[in-house]
């Protein structure tokens, strides 16, 4: 894991240099293993903070590359801390689920796990964008699960909490009706 981890330990947050750093990868699809591994570590340490943000361009240029790494990213990403690395897996989460073929397919199991870990995400987080990546994915399994809706908005519109300003226009879009 050396190689790789060696690779992005130097790199800047700039936008140039995450695109570089995806051009590295793209040159080594050997790696695309160890690159996987970066990005899911529970660590959080600088090389897997920046492997997370190179690791959501890589899926974003095709959403369907998560679907073999699907398994091992719900293993992982429960483990996962740092806001920022939240913020990238639960938005590639929210995209590849978006498909209503993938998430009205997915396994019972896989649907309480996430349903587990965005409801925990939604108790803990304070950041805008892992928050509001939570909603959207919670929202989608509202049908599936009897009550979660109703304890979104018991989590939502009840509580005390402060949310930021930012997830209120999710927040509407789930309780819309």
């Amino acid at each position: 894991m050396r190689t790789l981890q060696a690779y992005f330990e130097p790199l800047k947050a700039s936008k140039a240099e995450r695109l570089k750093a995806l051009a590295f990868v793209h040159k080594h699809p050997n790696l695309h293993e160890e690159f996987f591994v970066l990005a899911v570590h529970k660590e959080a340490k600088r090389p897997h903070i920046y492997a997370s943000w190179v690791w959501e361009l890589f899926i974003l240029e095709d959403i369907e590359r998560l679907t073999f790494y699907w398994p091992r990213l719900l293993s992982k990403v429960k483990a996962l801390t740092n806001r920022s690395m939240r913020r990238v897996h639960s938005k590639i989460i929210w995209l590849y689920l978006k498909d209503k073929n993938r998430y009205q397919h997915l396994p019972k199991q896989e649907i309480k796990q996430l349903t587990s870990l965005f409801l925990d995400w939604v108790i803990t987080e304070h950041k805008t964008a892992p928050l509001s990546f939570s909603i959207r994915v919670l929202a989608l399994f509202t049908e599936a699960i009897p009550g979660l809706k109703t304890e979104l908005e018991e989590l939502l519109l009840h509580s005390r909490r402060t949310f930021p300003k930012g997830v209120f226009p999710v927040i509407r879009t789930v309780f819309k009706d």
